[in-house]
Parts: structure tokens; sequence; C-alpha cells
């Protein structure tokens, strides 16, 4: 499909049927390995399985013809395996449901695909860092509800984004998807009589045991783990609206590497559109769309249905393919971002000293009281020349000389402890 092959990354090859076989098979394999060291079956059955599978790998294209036939994929599967040995393939599969290799599968494709997902989260962290130093000293103004606020620091800014990041990439580390079970048909080990293939199995394959479970896991650590990757692409989302939002024209702070062969629009030559950043948003809203459905899985019928079948295969591989697109992309963006200080500047001065209305609050709290001091200041701020109508204002006259009252209206120095705070978080968390 063009759409997913316009955003895939190496990510995508976890979730290939290729790979989708070849885990299938390491599982069976292994159950049919911890069959034999309990004495269920003979215990040269996974020795000899694995060698003719090696000497003859089991293609894709015969479990889709057999498929063809019999319409189950896993038993399909299945048969293909046991075609190797006429005598020994009789134990393929021997004491399992379709679901005990499903949802092991699954947590294989999971564990893989969330340390690759935890590496580019560290590889964005870095280069988030990185503009947080190079930035530490470069004031910019602060914006709330799209206005002018008080002065911040660039650093302080991508500080912020390294901190949010961080807490996303926690609740990853978090989800607990490495849980699989192998209970049959519906979780109660009838078949088997015994525990021991299920911990000798994941055990060996790396994978916790479900202390309990119908025919299938509970679902709900499955929906937590494409939770964290929403809210980790929301975060994502925030950056990315932040170079989007700075990119204006008429702001003109922040802007997207924009290359010498570079088209912005079809019709308007000028164009230089920050396109990346765009899509990432989007994008987030694709992620944030796979989430519901996953949660509504939960509620399956009795020990089981099929309704989470055809939402699963389709909401799990998109919400981490996606999520990975993104990590990448933005990684890509903000290690190439320009951070223009001439605009910066012009911008910091804009509201010609408005912007620090709050510091001389605070300077006259102490002298007329914080309630009469927003009430002059705010009054003062309807003027078009804010500095001409302090150092003209009688009140203000009285406390602050005309040089007090320039120094008070200085931007760079309010910036409280923005510096400080972001070379802390740079040490904390970038690692």
């Amino acid at each position: 499909m063009d759409w997913i092959s316009r955003y895939e990354t190496p990510i995508s090859e976890i979730f290939s049927a290729e790979n989708k076989l070849k885990l299938q098979i390491e599982v069976e394999l292994t159950i049919l390995k911890a069959l034999g060291e309990i004495g269920k079956i003979p215990k040269e059955t996974y020795s000899v399985m694995k060698e003719l599978i090696e000497k003859e790998p089991i293609l894709l294209e015969r479990v889709k013809e057999i498929e063809s036939e019999i319409h189950h994929d896993i038993m399909a599967m299945v048969k293909a395996i046991a075609e190797r040995s006429e005598k020994y393939g009789e134990y393929v599969h021997f004491g399992c449901t379709s679901q005990d290799i499903n949802d092991t599968v699954q947590a294989l494709q999971l564990v893989q695909a969330k340390n690759i997902l935890l590496q580019s989260i560290l590889d964005l962290k870095k280069t988030l860092k990185n503009l947080i130093l190079e930035n530490q000293d470069v004031v910019q103004i602060g914006r709330t509800h799209g206005q002018h606020a008080i002065p911040l620091t660039v650093g302080f800014k991508f500080a912020n984004f390294l901190y949010e990041i961080s807490v996303a990439e926690n609740h990853l580390k978090r989800t607990t998807i490495n849980i699989a079970k192998l209970g049959g048909a519906i979780g109660t080990f009838a078949a088997l009589g015994t525990k021991d293939v299920q911990t000798i199995a994941l055990k060996e394959l790396g994978l916790e045991p479900a202390p309990i479970s119908t025919q299938v896991l509970t679902r709900l650590h499955l929906v937590d783990f494409v939770f964290s990757l929403t809210t980790g692409s929301c975060v994502l989302e925030r950056i990315a609206k932040e170079i989007r939002n700075l990119q204006r024209i008429e702001i003109d702070e922040f802007s997207e590497e924009f290359i010498p062969k570079q088209v912005g629009s079809s019709t308007m030559p000028q164009k230089r559109n920050p396109h990346k950043s765009e899509r990432i948003c989007g994008i987030t809203r694709l992620v944030h769309a796979q989430l519901n459905p996953l949660i509504e899985t939960i509620a399956l019928e009795h020990e089981r249905d099929l309704t989470n079948s055809v939402v699963e295969r389709v909401s799990v591989s998109t919400s981490v393919i996606l999520y990975h697109f993104q990590l990448l992309s933005l990684t890509q963006i903000l290690s190439k971002l320009y951070v223009n200080k001439e605009s910066i500047e012009r911008n910091l001065h804009f509201l010609k000293g408005k912007q620090l209305a709050e510091r001389l609050m605070i300077e006259l709290t102490s002298k007329i009281g914080r309630q009469k001091a927003h009430e002059l200041l705010r009054v003062l701020s309807f003027e078009k020349d804010f500095e001409k109508a302090l150092r003209e204002d009688e009140t203000i006259k009285q406390i602050f000389s005309e040089e007090q009252i320039k120094e008070l209206l200085i931007p760079e120095t309010y910036i409280g402890l923005a510096k400080e705070i972001s070379l802390e978080i740079a040490e904390k968390f970038a690692n």
C-alpha cells in the first residue's frame, strides 16, 4: 500500500509476513523442545524438526497456499511445519491453541519494537540536549494564549520538550509487553495438565508467563503499550507545532532546513513550508485514531471472541511504524533546525517594554501593594509608548529614576532561572 510505504522505517520489518512466520516457527519449535524436556513427546522431536526446517525452510507461499484451502492462518502454518516429517510432524502444536502462538509472537514483536523505539527516543533526547546547550543564552519572548508573555531562553523551551519526551519515554519503558501464555484452549492447561511447558518455553524465548488468562491474554497490557505511543506522539506533535508556528513569516524564529532545489508550492514559487513538521502533526491524528479500537478489544466476550484480531493486525503495527517515523523525522528536523537570532531579538523587543510589566509590578509591590501596582501598570500598558508613560506617571516617578526604569525594561535581564533549569534538565534527562 502506497500510504504505509511512504512512512515505513526499519521497524516495519518486525511486522512483515516473513518475520511473523519466522517467529511463529520459532515459538512452535520452542514448545516442541519444552514438551520433549518434560517427556510429553519424544525428546528428539525438537532437534529433528529444527534440522529439517533449517535444511528446507518453510516458505510463506506454502503457508498461504494451505490457508487458501483451510481458511485458518495458524493451522496453515502448523501444517506447513508438520509436512517436514510424517513421524515428528504429528507433535507440532501439541497442547496449544492458536492464540498461544499469536499472543507469544506478538509479545516477541513488541519487545523488538520497544527496544528500537527507546533507542530512537534516546537519539531525539540527545539532539534536544544539543539544542539546549547551543541556545542556553539566546533570550526569546515567551508566549501564552498566542500573546507575548515574559522572556525565557530558547534553551528553556527545548528543555521543556526534553522533559516531556522523557516522561513519555518512561511510560513506554513501564509498559508490560513481554508477557505471553501457553495455557491452551481457555487458559486452564487442560490439554497438558501442567504449566511446565509454558514455564520452560517462555523462559527460552525471554518472555514472562501471565499469572492467568483465558484463551487470550488480557488486552490491557497491549492497550497500555499503544497508549504510551499515543502520548509520545502527542509530545512530538507539540514540538513540531512549535516549529511550524515559529516559522510563520511574521515570526520567523525557527525554520526547517530548506535545500536549494526544494519546492514549497506548485503555484507560489516563494513558499518555504514547514512540511515535515506539518506531517508529524498529521501523523499524530492517525496514531491517536488507533487507540480507541484497541481499547474496545478489552471487553472480549466470555473466554474469547475474534473481534480483537482485525483491530490488532491493523492498529498495533500502524501505531508502532508511524510513531517510529515521527521520531526519526523530528530528530532529523531538529538536528538541522535554523534558529534565527535576529528575528528572535526583534520579537523580544516588539512590545517595547510592555513585556516586562510583571517585573515592574513585583518591584512596585513593596511600595504601593500588589493590587494597586497591577492596576496601575494595566492602565499604563494601553499607552503606545510604555516607557514614556512610566517616566511621566507621578506614582512611578516617586519610586524609580529614569535610569532604573530603563534597566527594568531590559528583557535579557529578566529570565529568572531559565538557564539554570535548562542545564539541569539537559544533564538529568538527556541520557
